[in-house]
Order: C-alpha cells, then structure tokens, then sequence
C-alpha cells in the first residue's frame, strides 16, 4: 500500500522494480527547465517503472508519484531471469506486456508528432475518462504538452 503524494522513485536513482497498480493512479513525471513535466499516467493494471533505468542498471531522470492511496505490486527485476528460465510461458507474458508498452510509448510519440492539443486532449479523455477526477489540472496539462490556461480554453469549448 502506498499512500497520496508518495514518491517511489526519484530522479538520481536507479529503478530494480516493476510496479503493477492493482487499484489507484499514480504517474511518472521529471523536471524540465525547474518545471514538474508528466510524462505517464497509470491507473488500475497498468504496471509503471522507469524502463530507462531498469534496464540499464543507470540513473533515471524520473519520478513515479502516486496521486491517490494504491495497492500495488512490486516485482524486483533481478528476480525475473531465473523466473523466466524456469516458465517459458511467464517469459513470453512479459515479452507481450513488453510490447505493450512499447506501442503505448509509440503512441504517446505520435500524438505529439501528429496531433494538435485538442486532438491529445480527446485522445487522454477516451483513454482515461476520469482522469480530471484523479489527476490535477496541472499535470495533465504537462502531460498534454500544454499551458494550464490552453487545458481550461480546450475543456470548455468541448463542455
């Protein structure tokens, strides 16, 4: 159980675990130019984890905050090799969550290449429709790669 406002993992620090969030939200973010910028939302099944430093074994540039109190599950990542040694079928299920992610993370790319704010906000609110409830304004707004004013211009034109 974590509790609102808890910070897993802070920037400096280096990742060793997977997070599956089995009810709550939480979100990465970093710091750009002094400002908190979110990168990622998770809510209930997602698993959250800063896959630059996992991987690596390096230092990351992200937090993972969680905004509500969560009941997560922790999977160090040192433990996975042998597991999936063991269980080819379990190897197989993190090579799918693996992918997974990867086209969520070409996803998120396309919306900033592709679409305007309004386009990123419809898309934010079709996947998760009660972000507003959960999230504040501000980091949503980061999320979307936009001011707090242009979020308020965006929700009360489509209100």
């Amino acid at each position: 159980m974590v509790q609102k406002g808890d910070i897993i993992l802070r920037n400096g620090e280096v990742c060793e675990h997977f997070y599956l969030i089995e009810s709550g939200f939480g979100r990465v973010f970093y710091y750009k130019d002094g400002k908190d910028v979110t990168a990622w939302f998770a809510n209930e099944t997602m698993i959250v984890s800063a896959i630059d430093s996992l991987f690596t074994g390096l230092t990351t540039d992200y937090n993972i905050e969680f905004l509500e109190d969560s009941i997560i599950w922790t999977l160090h990542y040192a433990s996975l090799e042998p597991i999936f040694n063991l269980y080819p079928e379990i190897e197989r299920i993190g090579r799918i969550l693996i992918t997974h992610n990867y086209l969520l993370l070409d996803e998120r790319m396309k919306l900033f290449a592709f679409c305007n704010a309004e386009e990123r906000y419809d898309r934010l609110i079709q996947q998760m429709p009660d972000v507003f409830k959960r999230a504040k304004l501000g980091n949503i707004a980061s999320y979307l790669g936009i001011s707090q004013e242009h979020l308020s211009r965006i929700r009360a034109k489509t209100k």
